[in-house]
């Protein structure tokens, strides 16, 4: 690619990345925040000082997804309607790949979910039917770190869910016409004039804006969902050149990533509603034996 053309590229990723920080920043929570799990999970979790971060691709609902591709891929379609023949030769691939296989295959999200105290739904959904737990987290646990060259597990985005089509549409608008923007100037400034030229910019033009469409997807929701007041947490990684050491790849991808500020920001630890009765005298022994007295032992009321 040529040096202008990628200067151009280089711009819209810049763009794109600074879209995704400020969504993170704006987002961020004031109120503690609940990961609801297992009993079991809520040791691993705490001793490791690990969240597992579970692939968007093997969530438990594939609705959710579709979801944010849909409303992409509504958008790419009205604009390849409107513009002139040179940009749709960007957009025409995009609207062709109705189901996003390129994404799927170059890029993956994963994600570990926040909800809610004590959300009867989250109970149902993430911690065993109710005999599970919830671990609370104060906000100084997502005041994530920004440092300029981020070790790759450190580049975490925080994304608050939001449900319904019409703020679905203003977050993918966002990406979709800065793209189109920089392939019109690069036509316009004759960047594209050889054909090798062309492609090659068209292709990586695409690649850069998968990651923001990915993430702008698995961060909205059907208005069905909203009961659930969802806050995610989100690592992403380049599957032709993972930077993420991902495990359990052949049935339910997941990647493993430390959180040094998890335990200064544990506030409490809720027992389900249906949790056993001798739940609380065990958790409370581990989160003794763990250097954690100070965090409270609660039962749900939902």
């Amino acid at each position: 690619m040529n040096r202008q053309a990628q200067k151009l590229v280089t711009k819209f990723s810049a763009a794109s990345k600074d879209r995704m920080t400020r969504g993170n920043a704006k987002e961020a929570p004031t109120q503690p925040l609940f990961h609801y799990t297992t009993e079991q999970a809520l040791y691993s979790i705490i001793q490791s000082e690990t969240f597992w971060f579970t692939s968007i691709y093997y969530m438990d609902d594939d609705a959710e997804l579709s979801f944010g591709f849909g409303v992409s891929h509504a958008l790419l379609s009205a604009a390849l309607e409107r513009e002139d023949v040179l940009t749709k030769t960007f957009l025409k691939p995009l609207v062709d790949d109705f189901e996003f296989k390129k994404i799927r295959a170059r890029f993956e999200f994963y994600s570990a979910s926040f909800g809610q105290k004590d959300d009867p739904e989250q109970w149902s959904d993430y911690a065993v039917g109710g005999s599970g737990v919830a671990i609370g987290l104060a906000p100084g646990f997502f005041a994530l770190s920004n440092p300029k060259n981020p070790r790759p597990e450190e580049t975490i985005f925080l994304g608050k869910v939001i449900y319904g089509e019409a703020g679905a549409k203003v977050r993918h608008a966002s990406v979709i016409d800065s793209a189109i923007s920089t392939v019109k100037r690069a036509y316009k400034a004759l960047l594209l004039l050889k054909e090798q030229d062309e492609e090659e910019i068209l292709h990586h033009m695409a690649a850069e804006m998968y990651v923001e469409i990915l993430w702008n997807s698995v961060t909205s929701k059907d208005t069905k969902w909203a009961h659930q007041s969802e806050t995610r947490l989100l690592a992403v990684n380049d599957l032709k050149t993972p930077k993420l050491e991902i495990r359990n790849a052949s049935v339910r991808p997941r990647v493993e990533l430390p959180q040094p500020l998890l335990k200064k920001n544990i506030v409490e630890v809720m027992l389900g509603p249906k949790a056993d009765h001798a739940a609380k005298n065990r958790i409370r022994t581990f989160l003794d034996q763990n250097q954690l007295p100070h965090v409270p032992v609660t039962a749900a009321v939902a």
